[in-house]
C-alpha cells in the first residue's frame, strides 16, 4: 500500500455544502439528487459539521423498500442541519496523505472527513469507502 498517496487521488469532489439552518428534508433531497453520501455543513464561511445519509436514515424515519432507501420527508421539515450534524468535525487538506486520513478517521471514530483547502473552501469529502475502493485497485 502506498501510504504517501495524496488524497486528491481519492477524494469525492463536490463543493456542495448546506448551512446550519437548512431543513433536513432539503438536505436529504439534495444528497439523493446528487448521489452524495456526506455533505459538509457551513456557518458563514466555516465548516461546523458534516451530515451523512446514514445520520438521516438513523433518525428513525428512514426505510428501505424494494432496494431503494427513502425517508418520510414531512417529519424532516421540523429539523435543521445543526440538529443532526456531527459537530466540529476533524477535516483534512488536499495535501493530506492516505496514511494521515486513515489515522484521523480511526482516531476520530468517524466514517468521513471534509476536505478543506488553505482558504477554508470545501473541496469535497473523503470517507472510508473511498479509501477501501482505492486500495482495491
Amino acid at each position: 500500500m502506498e501510504k504517501n498517496v495524496p488524497i486528491t487521488e481519492i477524494v469525492s469532489k463536490s463543493k456542495v455544502t448546506v448551512t446550519t439552518r437548512d431543513r433536513i428534508s432539503s438536505v436529504y433531497q439534495l444528497m439523493k439528487k446528487l448521489q452524495l453520501k456526506h455533505i459538509p455543513v457551513m456557518n458563514a464561511d466555516k465548516v461546523v459539521g458534516i451530515i451523512s445519509r446514514r445520520d438521516i436514515l438513523q433518525l428513525g424515519f428512514g426505510y428501505e423498500y424494494d432496494g431503494h432507501e427513502d425517508v418520510e420527508l414531512g417529519m424532516f421539515d421540523m429539523l435543521q442541519a445543526d440538529q443532526v450534524m456531527v459537530r466540529n468535525p476533524a477535516w483534512v487538506s488536499p495535501e493530506s496523505t492516505l496514511e494521515e486520513v486513515v489515522g484521523l478517521l480511526t482516531r476520530a471514530g468517524v466514517l468521513a472527513l471534509p476536505v478543506v483547502d488553505g482558504n477554508r473552501n470545501v473541496i469535497g469529502t473523503v470517507d472510508i469507502n473511498d479509501v477501501l475502493l482505492f486500495l482495491l485497485k
